[in-house]
């Protein structure tokens, strides 16, 4: 048990011959109870503030470990963000080639139907130009013959007036 100032001060000691000053012995006891008392001072003071510390490094130890912890958390809250995201990527990128080969596949359907009907339409011009033409060559042959009649009967007219004349 360490010794406490107080028990510096009362401290006395058998007188014997030869032996030291007493007011020598007492003061120095007291200047040793009075550094004893400013140590202890010092001491608990000393242990207070290292009490203090090791609270506050305790509270930031704690606090580090929380921050380690919502960083952890943070970065695996980043990386499924990030995966979660580079599969909605790639969805939208499937859905958009799935939208555009539908819409080439239509496109070349469609152009195969205007394809189509433009042959249609070909072969239903060629078919009209050959019935007009066929149309044209009847009438070509009406006239023909009409101008050949008429020719034919002009020519009986003219031959009866000469008949008679």
């Amino acid at each position: 048990m360490p010794l406490q100032p107080l028990e510096i001060q009362k401290q006395r000691f058998a007188q014997k011959l030869r032996g030291y000053d007493p007011v020598e012995v007492e003061n120095f006891l007291a200047l040793i109870a009075e550094d004893v008392t400013q140590r202890i001072g010092e001491l608990e003071r000393l242990e207070r503030e290292n009490r203090i510390l090791r609270e506050r490094l305790e509270t930031a130890e704690s606090r580090e470990r929380d921050l380690q912890e919502t960083l952890v958390r943070g970065k695996k809250i980043a990386d499924e963000m990030i995966s979660t995201s580079q599969r909605e990527a790639q969805l939208l990128v499937k859905e958009a080639e799935i939208h555009a080969d539908r819409l080439v596949h239509q496109a070349m359907e469609r152009a195969q139907d205007v394809d189509n009907r433009i042959q249609e339409l070909r072969t239903r011009r060629r078919e009209l130009q050959l019935k007009f033409r066929g149309t044209l060559e009847l009438f070509a042959q009406i006239l023909q013959a009409d101008m050949e009649d008429e020719h034919a009967s002009a020519n009986v007219q003219t031959f009866a007036k000469r008949k008679n004349g």
